[in-house]
């Protein structure tokens, strides 16, 4: 889902399980990319990775080439507009030396690049063809005996593409970064683990990363993106830490400058949050456009910006602190993305006797709801004649419209207008019968098309977290005042069921039927929607390695 900076919920949309929800460009327009599927699988999964456009549409499905299931760690548009992504494939291997069977089974680590249009293979490497098994830190734990329990020695979980064609991989589990050659798939230089190509500069602990995620190639000012300077930086997120057991150690956001010259790595920013946080798994860092550090923390519910050099200027939890380390509400990464979304929909309309509350998934422009009406005794069609009856600002997800009590018009529309006073779209009128609406409420799903649809507005600035786990935090983040205000449409549709285009009547509930009804006395109690329930299960247990 995507929230704005004030935290309030812009767009959502269930799609099973969902993973990586990110703005990227191909062929200069931006996409939401995300993937979803099946994450139970041994701390991978299988899914498909979608491309969205600015209308929410579905544009682009890709898969994993020759049957290979397509995982939910990576999925990356390069700089020439191809796709790079992870994948785990089971095969058979001799783990003698690592006191497993000579028939042993494991998971590869794979990536593959491919043509987003066509979905046709461009580039493949494996890591078994480059890695001994000895060169981790994660040991057997009862794995590798069978297909059905194959052995994760590598964990791969970034791959960025340079301006060279090459490849920079995140391995979790050699706890090393490796710069693979794009053409013959050999490594070139490792970062760190027990195979380190770099002298560390005195005091340096660029090389001490573990259990790392989100490694990037940064480019600032032409420095770094050309064959005339050796230097380049890199940035990551350092869990340093694993679970299982193993030694707590605090995660940090990592900046670091290579030499590929003289080989020597120094640290040039380390984000330690004040906590501090300790994420076993999963985590990001992003370098935003004007030189502020946004760090994830995965498996934590939290997110804080810094500046580049290292001061705090925003902390979000959208989960308890309380519940940190439990694995029940996850972001596996966290981005923050200017974006336009213009939804091909209606708003979604609930007219009460006193109130209009208004809703336009996934809207970023509108700036002012208008509530309009026309004394239309023969209930025309016409859309001529309607007056300005209520006017407010657009305030988070859902508006809540004041309907005044002498309201004299027997017909009903909402508008929706942008900065400049443009409508953007105007709802289907409906009969207004002030008794009707003292004991239900008319519900008007917003899913057909638009009326008027604008294309210019103010560009928003956005954060990204997928919806399975983070809706349960930002439900928890708001409060249970605010929580029955935003969840009223939500909660309308569902009890109506959405199975039609066409406006639907509800009785009106008492406020303790209507929450018993939803399920949110159930929330205040669990502290959870059932969409962390389902991520709590993707916590190490049964020795399933993590993201």
């Amino acid at each position: 889902m995507i929230l704005d900076q004030n935290g309030d919920l812009v767009w959502f949309k269930e799609y099973a399980t969902t993973y990586n929800l990110n703005i990227q460009s191909f062929r200069g327009e931006d996409y939401l990319t995300f993937w979803a599927g099946n994450d139970g699988i041994g701390g991978h999964g299988d899914g498909t990775y979608y491309m969205l456009n600015s209308q929410y549409e579905e544009v682009y499905k890709i898969r994993g080439v020759g049957d290979l299931p397509a995982d939910m760690h990576e999925f990356h548009i390069t700089r020439d507009d191809t796709a790079v992504f992870a994948l785990y494939d089971t095969q058979p291997a001799d783990l003698r030396a690592v006191g497993g069977p000579e028939n042993g089974w494991i998971y590869d680590g794979v990536f593959q690049e491919v043509d987003v249009e066509t979905n046709k293979l461009l580039f493949q490497w494996r890591a078994s063809d480059h890695f001994k098994f000895t060169d981790g830190y994660r040991g057997l734990e009862e794995r590798g005996t069978s297909k059905d329990v194959p052995w994760d020695f590598f964990h791969i979980n970034s791959i960025d593409k340079d301006f060279r064609g090459n490849f920079l991989v995140s391995s979790r589990y050699m706890s090393c970064l490796t710069y693979v050659d794009g053409r013959t798939g050999d490594v070139i230089w490792r970062l760190g683990g027990k195979h380190n190509s770099f002298q560390e500069m005195p005091n340096g602990t660029a090389t001490k990363m573990k259990w790392q995620h989100h490694a990037r190639f940064h480019t600032e000012s032409g420095v770094g993106d050309s064959e005339s300077t050796p230097r380049r930086s890199i940035t990551l997120f350092d869990n340093s830490s694993r679970g299982k057991g193993d030694v707590e150690r605090t995660s940090r956001g990592l900046f670091v400058d290579i030499d590929e010259q003289n080989m020597t790595v120094q640290v040039r920013h380390e984000y330690w949050n004040p906590l501090p946080i300790s994420s076993q798994s999963q985590g990001s860092l992003q370098v935003l456009e004007n030189g502020n550090i946004l760090v994830g923390y995965g498996y934590n519910a939290a997110w804080t910006e810094f500046s580049m050099d290292g001061e705090v200027l925003c902390q979000v939890h959208f989960g308890p602190a309380g519940g940190f380390g439990s694995g029940n509400i996850i972001s596996y990464r966290t981005f923050k993305h200017h974006w336009i979304g213009k939804p091909t929909s209606f708003p979604d309309v609930a007219y009460a006797e006193t109130h209009v509350a208004v809703s336009w998934n996934g809207a970023t422009e509108v700036s002012t709801w208008v509530l309009e009406g026309i004394e239309d005794l023969n209930h025309s069609s016409s859309q001529v004649g309607f007056v300005a009856v209520s006017v407010v600002p657009k305030t988070g997800f859902e508006t809540d419209i004041p309907v005044p009590a002498d309201m004299p018009y027997q017909r009903l529309r909402v508008l929706a207008l942008d900065l400049n006073g443009e409508v953007l779209c105007q709802t289907t009128p409906v009969d207004w019968n002030p008794k009707q609406f003292r004991d239900e409420v008319l519900v008007v799903p917003g899913d057909s098309e638009l009326l008027h649809h604008g294309d210019e507005g103010k560009v928003l600035l956005l954060v990204l977290i997928p919806l399975a786990t983070a809706l349960a935090g930002y439900l928890l983040w708001l409060g249970r005042e605010r929580l029955r205000l935003s969840l009223l449409m939500e909660t309308l549709h569902r009890l109506s069921g959405r199975k039609s285009k066409h406006e639907s009547w509800l009785p009106l509930r008492s406020s303790e039927e209507f929450e018993e009804v939803d399920g949110l006395e159930d929330l205040e109690e669990s502290g959870s929607l059932s969409h962390s329930d389902h991520h709590g299960r993707y916590s190490e247990r049964e020795s399933r390695p993590q993201a």
